[in-house]
């Protein structure tokens, strides 16, 4: 087990080029794990370069906060992990659960749903591999008091939250910013939809591949042309 030495949160696909990295060891429970002072996208290099690992499987989590939307999916530290193993070339599984702190990620009822359903994930992709053209995997855990006994297998919602900043004066007077969030109604069909209004373990199969289909390259590419002859 590799991990960095404490949350990452809302630190993204960040990578470290400007300070040198520490990696040690201690026990937990009584397994052996490998803390860094990185990010998660190091834990995967260092897991793979530094202790020689190449894992057949990576799973990133369970994280305390969902994972929810696109939006999300681009924040998080979490799923960061588990892209960047997909790129060299290992399938992974991001686990990300809807509670506020480690204490409700440790109860009994949250420690249940988890071992029940994250196992048998973590079966089906282990027996039958992840799907043509899957690359990973982004599991959120809705909340026990919202969770109904079910799972659906779904797309990543746009957008999570709208963004406003509301503007303040600190004691010196000099203006400041800070961020409000404002939910966006779930759509059926999204992860967002299937964790908080169905109550179900939400299964989202992501591509790493951000290329634009053919139909879009080939009009882009219509557009440059008659563009570029008129100069």
């Amino acid at each position: 087990m590799f991990s960095t030495e404490s949350p990452r949160s809302v630190i993204g696909h960040t990578i470290t080029l400007s300070r040198p990295l520490r990696v040690y060891s201690m026990r937990v429970r009584g397994i052996e794990v490998y803390l860094t002072d990185g990010t998660p996208v190091d834990v995967v290099h260092l897991a793979i370069n530094v202790l020689r690992y190449k894992p057949d499987l990576v799973l990133s989590g369970i994280n305390v906060g969902e994972n929810l939307s696109l939006q999300h999916i681009f924040y998080s530290g979490t799923v960061a992990a588990a892209i960047e193993s997909a790129v060299v070339g290992v399938p992974a599984i991001a686990f990300s659960a809807d509670v506020e702190s480690f204490e409700e990620m440790e109860t009994a009822e949250m420690e249940g749903i988890a071992m029940k359903y994250l196992r048998k994930i973590i079966e089906a992709v282990t027996r039958y591999g992840l799907p043509g053209g899957v690359d990973l995997l982004n599991v959120n855990i809705p909340n026990p008091r919202r969770f109904r006994d079910c799972v659906e297998v779904t797309r990543a919602s746009r957008v999570r939250w709208l963004s406003s900043y509301e503007g303040r004066r600190d004691p010196s007077g000099r203006p400041y910013y800070w961020l409000s969030m404002n939910k966006v109604v779930a759509e059926p069909g999204t992860d967002v939809y299937a964790a908080e209004v169905m109550g179900c373990v939400s299964i989202t199969p992501l591509s790493i591949d951000l290329n634009a289909g053919a139909r879009g390259v080939e009009e882009l590419r219509r557009v440059v042309e008659e563009v570029f002859q008129k100069t």
